[in-house]
């Protein structure tokens, strides 16, 4: 019944809030959970009752921890789970007993730790897992034994991956799978056997693909879908069977559009934004579903600031508004 919110504010839902919040579902009004971080949160990931929160904070939940960091999902306190990355958490991914960590660190837990690391759930240790990334991963994704990873990075594992990698989820090397992207991969989703890619490439999978493609799980070829946004991707999400599509471009839709995720075809084109859409999430318990945010001022004629409800099936702003 909540929804997590990181981001560049201090007040929401009628609330103080530094960076960090959890809103009600149905009424967007700001929770009493407070973590309140010294600084930027970049990432979330919610397992069970624990919130997982990376970013470029010092302190938060009312203990010291750098740059990730565990908080209990009712109290808003840190738990005793530190694993001490030594630079900026931008991305994160559960599965199972183990967190995936991707960012700007060298090291966990004084071991070395380039850019990419999994830390165990219950102690904070960094596994034994262990890709070596030459530069910041942005957006993970688990799907069976693979980590899919993008970004900015060129090696992993000490070979040639260009924005995009698959590694292997036991070993922490990378596989066969190598599209190539010939620019920056912000935004991964996973659905039977695609992986739908989005950022600001213009080619990826062997084909020349603007900004988003669907990539074969097995092979990293891109398929013949092909929808052309003219400007960078930086969010996707695969919920009520579509394929949520949010970023700055104007073509295809006003910086949100939504496809069939399984035969990619086009469902509605969104309301028009006044800005980017940078973060997608599904709640599924709502009678509208999808929640968008970025830095937007207005969808559709509505006054909505940075955060919003939509309709799932066709994109029009609910009532909800978190101010």
């Amino acid at each position: 019944g909540a929804i997590y919110v990181g981001g560049y504010f201090d007040v929401i839902g009628g609330q103080a809030r530094n960076t960090l919040a959890a809103l009600d579902a149905a009424g967007g009004v700001a929770t009493s959970w407070d973590p309140s971080p010294n600084g930027l949160v970049r990432a979330l990931a919610v397992d069970g009752s624990t919130v997982y929160a990376g970013g470029e904070f010092s302190a938060i939940g009312g203990q010291p921890r750098a740059f990730v960091a565990a908080l209990d999902a009712t109290s808003g306190l840190a738990t005793a789970w530190d694993p001490g990355p030594n630079a900026l958490v931008r991305t994160l991914a559960v599965s199972g007993s183990t967190i995936y960590l991707g960012g700007h660190f060298t090291t966990i837990g004084a071991q070395p730790r380039h850019r990419l690391a999994a830390v165990d759930a219950a102690s904070g240790l960094p596994t034994a897992w262990d890709p070596s990334s030459d530069d910041d991963p942005v957006a993970l994704a688990v799907s069976g034994s693979t980590v899919f990873a993008g970004g900015y990075f060129q090696k992993i594992d000490v070979r040639l991956r260009s924005n995009i990698a698959a590694i292997d989820l036991t070993s922490g090397q990378v596989t066969a799978w190598n599209p190539g992207a010939s620019d920056t991969v912000a935004a991964l989703a996973l659905e039977d056997g695609l992986v739908y890619v989005g950022g600001s490439f213009t080619s990826i999978g062997l084909q020349l693909r603007d900004h988003l493609a669907a990539l074969d799980a097995s092979t990293g070829l891109a398929t013949s879908w092909n929808p052309g946004p003219d400007g960078k991707v930086r969010a996707l999400l695969v919920g009520f069977g579509n394929l949520y599509v949010g970023g700055d471009f104007t073509n295809i839709g006003v910086h949100l559009v939504a496809y069939n995720a399984t035969t990619g075809d086009f469902v509605f084109g969104g309301a028009a934004f006044g800005g980017p859409v940078r973060a997608l999430a599904v709640n599924p318990f709502s009678g509208y579903g999808l929640f968008v945010g970025g830095d937007f001022n207005f969808i559709g004629g509505q006054a909505h600031v940075g955060l919003a409800e939509l309709e799932y099936w066709d994109g029009l702003a609910s009532y909800w508004d978190a101010g």
